[in-house]
């Protein structure tokens, strides 16, 4: 019993850690964007190659993040499949709207509990 007490305590404990984890990055990025507004600079987002945004595509759909590129929604179904064949070709798919070499400039939307929804990816 205080085995699965002691499981049951770190287990509780690690469920909180993940959730003030998942809460602080949406804060941050408010809090750049309000002090980049504030001081009368222009809201920078970050910048990612087409290449870090397709190594990233298997997770943003394991996390049911919807993943937009230049406008157009990315077709990730088969993502997170076990079957690697299935997940290279959803990726390869995917990729097509991706320019590898360009530089792109992301947008997040977030849900009420402050989890991303939707991630838009844009060629500058």
């Amino acid at each position: 019993m205080i085995c699965f007490s002691a499981v049951w305590i770190a287990y509780d404990q690690t469920r909180l850690e993940h959730g003030v984890l998942d809460q602080l990055v949406p804060f941050t990025q408010g809090q750049k964007d309000s002090l980049y507004t504030g001081s009368g600079i222009a809201v920078r987002h970050e910048q990612y190659s087409g290449a870090e945004i397709m190594h990233s595509l298997r997770e943003l759909a394991i996390h049911c993040i919807t993943v937009e590129i230049d406008g157009v929604r990315a077709d990730l179904n088969g993502v997170d499949s076990d079957d690697y064949s299935v997940q290279d070709a959803s990726v390869i798919r995917a990729s097509g709207l991706l320019d590898l070499t360009a530089g792109y400039g992301v947008q997040m939307e977030y849900d009420m509990d402050g989890r991303a929804r939707k991630i838009s990816f844009f060629k500058e």
